[in-house]
């Protein structure tokens, strides 16, 4: 059983118990991860991923959006993308331990209490979403911003861990996503979420979400739950 609760605009604490193998999508986001007394980091995801089962221990997650968690590790997040590393490598064993401790106390708390975990994400993080949501040319946001293409692109790689274009590529999937769910056509989905056509959402499926945009519509219509964001990595 999955179930999640929003701390903040920035954060998602999250829980798994007894859940089987499972495909993630990607959505550019970072979870720092429990399970049997093991703090891992799943990076930011821009390719569909494999959970492992949870097994007789549950699985206790935080999930920071897009840019939020680079604060928090002090490290660019570009080494971390779409990989699975031991928290202890990244943060250090005391920080490592007091997340651990802080997650354990959460999950039997109804999800209160995550302090360790509190991040201050940077203004011009808030105008990168937004710009990517609209799918914004990068040319509008460096004039929205002040700055030049470079500083950006060094800005995204270190504090998203990808560049602008991948992130609008993660938007417009999230966009096809809730427009299949809600009962879209595919082709409806491809033309409203901002697909040159139905075969570009296909290879666009192919690569973040790890099915076909029919599989996923089907799914959808069962009541068959997809949660976003990452989980312990296979």
């Amino acid at each position: 059983m999955y179930s999640e609760r929003e701390v903040d605009g920035d954060r998602i604490l999250w829980r798994s118990a007894s859940g089987a193998s499972t495909v993630i999508p990607a959505d550019g986001c970072l979870d720092v991860i429990l399970h049997d007394d093991v703090v891992r980091v799943a990076g930011p995801s821009t390719r569909w991923l494999q959970t492992r089962a949870d097994g007789d221990t549950p699985t206790i997650g935080i999930r920071f959006a897009p840019g939020a968690a680079n604060a928090l590790l002090g490290i660019a997040l570009a080494e971390l993308r779409d990989d699975d590393v031991l928290a202890a490598d990244v943060l250090g064993r005391r920080a490592a331990a007091r997340i651990a401790d802080q997650l354990r106390r959460s999950a039997r708390s109804s999800f209160i209490g995550t302090d360790a975990l509190t991040v201050d994400v940077p203004d011009w993080v808030a105008a990168v979403r937004r710009s990517a949501r609209l799918a914004q040319p990068v040319s509008a946001l460096i004039t929205e911003l002040g700055w030049s293409e470079r500083r950006l692109r060094r800005g995204m790689s270190a504090t998203f861990g990808y560049g602008y274009a991948t992130l609008v590529r993660l938007e417009r999937a999230r966009r096809a996503q809730a427009l299949l769910t809600r009962g879209a056509s595919l082709a409806d989905a491809a033309f409203r979420a901002g697909y040159a056509d139905q075969p570009h959402l296909t290879r666009e499926f192919d690569r973040l979400v790890g099915i076909t945009p029919g599989q996923f519509a089907a799914a959808a219509k069962r009541s068959i739950e997809l949660p976003s964001g990452s989980s312990t990595v296979a």
